[in-house]
C-alpha cells in the first residue's frame, strides 16, 4: 500500500511540474528568439551608421558592401533607401529601383514629403533605365519565374529588369504550366496577364461544332475559315483611314501646286520676259522675289503632294495584301510592311517582310 501511494504521489508530481517545465523553455525560447532579432536589429543599425560614412566619403563599393550586409539583417525602409541611393551611384539601376520601390511602398511614419517625393523621384530616374513587366497572374498565388529565377510578385505587380529579351514561367499545382518570351525596352513598360488552365480542362478557344449537312436540293452558304473569323479587322480599318488621309493630303497639295505654277507663269509670262529680268540691279526686284517664292511654294505643293499619294498608295496595298494574304493561325504570322521614300517631285513605295 505505501508502494502503492508513492507512486501516485510522484505521478501527481510529474503532471504538475511537466507543463511548468514546457511552458519555461518555451519562454526561454522566445526569449532567445527576441534576443537574436534585438542581435541583429542593434548590428543593422549599426552597419547603417558605418555605410553613411562610406557613402558620404565616396567609397561607393564600400558602402554598398556594408549596406547589403545590414539588409539582410534587416529590411527596413532606410536601409532600403540609402542601398538605393549607393547602387544607383554605382549604375545597378534594377536593384536600385527595387529598392527605392520597397522604401516607398513601407515608408515611416517619420518620413516627410519631401523624403517621399526624393523617393519616387530616384525611382523614376532608375526606371528610365531598365524595363518594367507589370504583371498579373491567375491565380494570384502562382509562382513567377523571370529567365529561371524565381520571383516574388510586389502587390503592385511591378518586377523591374534589364532591357532586352527575357522568358517567364508561371506554374501552380494543379495548372498547366505557361512558359512565354517577352521583350521589353529600356524605360518602358510591358503588362502580361497569365491566366493558367487547370489540368484537363479545354482551352478557351475550342473549335466550333461542324454545322449540320445541308438539306438535299440545297445549296449551303459558303462558310468562313477559322482564320477569316479571327483575323482582327483593326488593321485593315487604319489602312483605309490612311487611304483615305494620304488620298486628301495629295489632292489639297495637288490643287495648292497647281496654284502656285499658274500664279508663277503668269509671272514670268508678263511682266518678267524680258531677258535678264532678274539680274543684279533691275528694276524688277520685287517681282523677282515673288517669282522665286511660288516657285518654292510649287516645289514644296509637290513633295507633300507626292508624299499624301504614296501614303495612300501603300496603306491601300498593305491592307488588302493583309485581307487577302493568306495567313495561318497555327504558323508563325507573316509580317508585311509598307514602305516609301520621297524627294521632291517623285516617290517610290514597295512593301517588305516574309511571304
Amino acid at each position: 500500500m505505501m508502494a502503492s501511494r508513492r507512486i501516485e504521489t510522484g505521478s501527481r508530481v510529474l503532471a504538475r511540474v511537466l507543463p511548468c517545465a514546457v511552458l519555461l523553455a518555451t519562454a526561454c525560447f522566445a526569449g532567445h528568439a527576441r534576443a537574436d532579432a534585438n542581435a541583429d536589429s542593434d548590428r543593422a543599425n549599426s552597419l547603417f551608421r558605418k555605410g553613411k560614412v562610406a557613402f558620404n566619403d565616396g567609397k561607393y563599393n564600400d558602402a554598398l558592401r556594408i549596406y547589403n550586409e545590414a539588409w539582410h539583417l534587416k529590411q527596413s525602409p532606410d536601409i532600403a533607401a540609402n542601398l538605393a541611393q549607393t547602387e544607383a551611384e554605382l549604375g545597378k539601376h534594377r536593384a536600385a529601383a527595387e529598392h527605392f520601390a520597397f522604401a516607398l511602398a513601407h515608408l515611416l511614419p517619420s518620413s516627410t514629403d519631401e523624403q517621399k517625393k526624393e523617393l519616387a523621384e530616384g525611382l523614376e530616374i532608375e526606371k528610365k533605365q531598365i524595363g518594367t513587366l507589370r504583371v498579373t497572374l491567375e491565380p494570384a498565388e502562382s509562382q513567377l519565374s523571370i529567365d529561371g529565377a524565381p520571383v516574388t510578385l510586389p502587390a503592385d505587380g511591378d518586377v523591374y529588369v534589364e532591357g532586352g529579351d527575357h522568358r517567364t514561367s508561371v506554374t501552380h499545382e494543379g495548372y498547366e504550366p505557361n512558359t512565354l518570351a517577352v521583350h521589353v525596352s529600356k524605360g518602358a513598360s510591358q503588362v502580361l496577364w497569365i491566366k493558367l488552365l487547370e489540368v484537363g480542362a479545354a482551352p478557351p478557344s475550342a473549335a466550333p461544332p461542324a454545322p449540320p449537312p445541308a438539306p438535299a436540293g440545297s445549296s449551303a452558304p459558303p462558310q468562313l475559315s477559322n482564320d477569316s473569323l479571327s483575323r482582327s479587322m483593326l488593321p485593315a480599318i487604319v489602312g483605309g483611314g490612311l487611304v483615305v488621309a494620304g488620298a486628301a493630303v495629295g489632292v489639297v497639295f495637288l490643287l495648292a501646286g497647281n496654284s502656285s505654277q499658274n500664279d508663277a507663269d503668269a509671272l514670268g509670262a508678263s511682266t518678267l520676259k524680258t531677258p535678264n529680268a532678274c539680274g543684279p540691279n533691275t528694276r524688277f526686284s520685287t517681282d523677282c522675289g515673288q517669282l522665286h517664292d511660288d516657285n518654292r511654294a510649287t516645289d514644296r505643293d509637290r513633295t507633300l503632294e507626292v508624299t499624301g499619294f504614296v501614303v495612300a498608295g501603300a496603306a491601300a496595298i498593305g491592307s488588302a495584301v493583309y485581307l487577302l494574304w493568306p495567313h495561318s493561325t497555327a504558323s508563325t504570322a507573316r509580317l508585311l510592311t509598307p514602305t516609301f521614300a520621297v524627294t521632291p517631285g517623285t516617290g517610290s513605295l514597295g512593301l517588305t517582310g516574309q511571304f
